[in-house]
């Protein structure tokens, strides 16, 4: 692969392949609605403008975010 370039469409399936939450992550509300779903947490980071490591501390230990969301894995 030496001085070769990944097409899009590539780099685009080594990011799902990659991606830890295949389903995709969900801002819930306290009563566990989902809000808004997305591909992983980095996008999620992105729209809240947040880091993605804050965005990874939430999913994993289930806390609050800013006492109106949960930021959980998508199961079905």
């Amino acid at each position: 692969m030496f001085g070769k370039i990944h097409s899009e469409a590539t780099k685009d399936k080594m990011r799902k392949r990659k991606n830890k939450y295949p389903l995709g992550v969900g801002t819930f509300d306290l009563e566990g609605n989902l809000i808004s779903k997305f591909e992983n947490n980095v996008e999620l980071a992105k729209h809240l403008k947040i880091s993605k490591v804050t965005v990874g501390k939430y999913l994993n230990t289930n806390l609050i975010y800013g006492n109106s969301y949960y930021f959980r894995p998508i199961m079905d």
